[in-house]
């Protein structure tokens, strides 16, 4: 029988920027600081990938409602569509 699990989908969004400063920390501070204050914002552009963890067992007792994944194309590889 099969179950349901919890899957966490996280997308990841990369911009690189230079940034004036006299130390690491300094321009660790100064691009946080900036990315806070909207001088720049990052976008389906700077796309870097996804990751896909297990979270456990989905038993239905949510808050919130989590979206479905119906399977199709579940496990097929580009080997498999030729």
């Amino acid at each position: 029988m099969k179950k349901q699990y919890k899957v966490a989908v996280t997308e990841l969004l990369r911009k690189i920027v230079a940034v004036e400063a006299e130390s690491e920390a300094e321009a660790h501070q100064r691009a946080s600081d900036a990315w806070q204050n909207g001088e720049f914002l990052l976008d389906g552009r700077d796309f870097d990938g996804a990751e896909f963890h297990v979270l456990g067992e989905y038993d239905g007792s949510e808050e919130k409602h989590l979206d479905h994944v119906d399977g199709k194309n579940a496990g097929v590889t580009a080997d498999d569509t030729d």
